[in-house]
């Protein structure tokens, strides 16, 4: 009964970081207006979560742990594996998209200045959920590397699933990044930030013609997922 309640206190401490986070940004949170807009003391909200760098990773492993729900989407996927590859990474960029300070607490959780400060155990749980996300990821490409000829493609099919696999990530990361630069707005104008999903869509196409899929396959397969999961 005890876990549970500090379980349901941490997520509600979580929902009020994140609201805080959209609205003003990281860098302005302070610890006793949080513990004040949570209606609990800052030593209480300090048991639960030992700095700002412990609530960004908490925050961080909440957007990990909602990323992979839409692995059962993509597993419930009537078509090859490959497909359900396409299907996750779709659903998984479009979750960055819709959710910035989700993704703002993500990108900066992995910045060194950040996890260095961080509770050791704070840091090992997110690693752990992004290690098991990758390898979800991997194993929809391992499937469809097991249906497919790869005699006349240079390198051995883990080589290229693995690197698709980082590429694929790399992508999606970047995108969303660059779409919530200012600077990506003063050089591109809008386009990122305007159509966002769809230009993820160009490039996923991209990577998986130079990891070796037909040209028009891939084409065909994203425009048709796409259409399906993104109404894109």
């Amino acid at each position: 009964m005890r876990s549970e309640k500090r379980q349901h206190r941490e997520e509600a401490i979580l929902d009020k970081t994140q609201d805080l986070i959209a609205e003003f940004g990281f860098f302005e949170l302070k610890m006793s207006d949080l513990a004040r807009a949570c209606d609990i003391a800052v030593g209480t909200l300090y048991a639960h979560f030992a700095s700002k760098e412990d609530l960004l990773i908490g925050l961080a492993s909440r957007a990990v742990m909602r990323r992979t729900a839409f692995f059962e989407t993509a597993r419930a996927h009537d078509g090859p594996a490959i497909e359900k590859f396409i299907v996750a990474s779709l659903l998984d960029v479009r979750f960055s998209i819709r959710h910035p300070e989700l993704f703002e607490a993500e990108y900066l959780a992995l910045a060194p200045s950040i996890w260095n400060r961080a509770t050791v155990a704070r840091h090992q749980q997110l690693l752990a959920q992004i290690d098991q996300m990758t390898r979800m990821f991997q194993a929809f490409l391992e499937e469809a590397a097991q249906d497919t000829d790869h005699t006349d493609q240079g390198g051995t099919a883990p080589d290229r699933t693995g690197i698709l696999n980082i590429g694929s990530w790399a992508l999606g990361f970047g995108m969303n990044a660059l779409g919530q630069s200012d600077v990506t707005v003063a050089h591109y104008g809008t386009m990122l930030r305007d159509r966002s999903e769809q230009t993820y869509c160009d490039c996923l196409t991209d990577l998986l013609i130079g990891a070796g899929m037909a040209g028009d396959a891939a084409r065909q397969s994203v425009a048709r997922i796409a259409a399906r999961y993104l109404d894109v």
